[in-house]
């Protein structure tokens, strides 16, 4: 009934919370900060492709699968369930904390060492568990509110992207099982773009410019969605949505964890960032009205405008950012990396970041 699903989905959504969040600071740990997006972009894009799998999955459970007592929808919560609960179980075993926790992947004290070094390389000597100075300092970061912004404006369009999509698929004529089927190709676009865009974020060690150029694909997506009658063009105009906004989310938490040093402000910024994208998004699913199908016009226009907002504030983060490296470049010259013992003074003083030789990724 309507009240079970309610709160099974409650308590689904307050389990998940955690997930998203602490998946690129424990990644943070391990990898430098020019290799973060690709690493993101494997954890995330795995979800991308979870969209287009999951819709072959739907169709192969609709035509090959019946039950006497279940019907095709709680089959496939069954499947698709099931291997969310073993791997939870099975995270809690192999997943390391950090370099220090390595020992339960078998790995040399050398290779440990190594790991170990690269992780302090990438600002990680802090040794708080949590430290209310660092909270407050991710509270009153001006950074954290063009991000938080860059952010509310991906999760209203991307919310809504479910919405729209398979009245489309419907409005080409497909039906039940092959509409699922339709739902693959989109996703499947928006996976190489997540991938290929973060892969060369990281290699141009720009984050701002990456975040910028795939929402201006999502402006186009959603400028055909709006301008044509034509199915065919409307279900184009829903890959590049799928192309330009998927990208957005590992560039985004790579960006947050790059310019953060210390690990409690690092994870409230994070946080924050996922708390506003996630409170937002119920806005997205709130646009899509039944009397305005199939065409849609204030939805589309909705999350064009909030794609608009995206390409303004990561531009001018960028620029901000940007006049701040330029600033310390000539004040202080050029950065000199900081020994172990320094960075933590640095944190142990509430420098973090504001440190003269630390630059911010832009």
């Amino acid at each position: 009934n309507y009240s079970g699903l309610v709160a099974a989905r409650f308590f689904m959504g307050v389990f998940e919370a955690g997930v998203g969040p602490a998946a690129p600071i424990i990644l943070s740990f391990f990898y430098l900060r020019h290799e973060l997006a690709w690493r993101t972009a494997l954890f995330y894009g795995s979800s991308t492709f979870a969209g287009a799998f999951g819709g072959l999955i739907a169709y192969g459970v609709a035509k090959n699968l019946t039950h006497e007592s279940l019907a095709p929808w709680q089959l496939l919560f069954i499947i698709e369930g099931i291997p969310t609960i073993f791997l939870g179980i099975v995270t809690i075993f192999v997943l390391p904390n950090a370099p220090e926790t390595l020992e339960r992947w078998f790995v040399t004290p050398e290779e440990k060492q190594v790991a170990i070094e690269r992780s302090r390389s990438g600002h990680n000597t802090d040794n708080s568990l949590l430290d209310k100075r660092q909270l407050f300092a991710a509270l009153k970061d001006h950074k954290n509110l063009f991000t938080c912004l860059i952010y509310i404006g991906l999760n209203i369009p991307l919310a809504s992207y479910t919405s729209f999509l398979p009245t489309i698929v419907k409005l080409m004529g497909y039906e039940d099982a092959k509409a699922q089927l339709m739902t693959v190709p989109p996703y499947a676009c928006a996976i190489v773009c997540v991938f290929a865009v973060c892969w060369n974020s990281d290699r141009t060690r720009r984050r701002g410019f990456h975040v910028a150029g795939s929402a201006l694909v999502a402006c186009i997506g959603y400028i055909l969605l709006i301008s044509s009658g034509n199915v065919k063009a409307n279900y184009t105009g829903a890959c590049f949505v799928a192309m330009g906004l998927y990208p957005i989310i590992p560039l985004m938490l790579s960006w947050v964890a790059n310019n953060n040093v210390g690990h409690t402000k690092r994870a409230v910024s994070i946080a924050l960032l996922n708390t506003f994208g996630q409170c937002f998004a119920t806005v997205g699913t709130q646009i899509y009205k039944t009397p305005t199908a199939p065409r849609f016009f204030m939805g589309y226009g909705v999350c064009l405008a909030f794609t608009v907002v995206m390409i303004v504030f990561s531009l001018v983060l960028t620029f901000v950012l940007n006049r701040e490296n330029n600033r310390r470049d000539e004040q202080y010259g050029e950065p000199k990396p900081l020994t172990p013992e320094e960075q933590q003074e640095a944190i142990d003083n509430g420098i973090y970041d504001d440190h003269s030789s630390f630059r911010y990724f832009i």
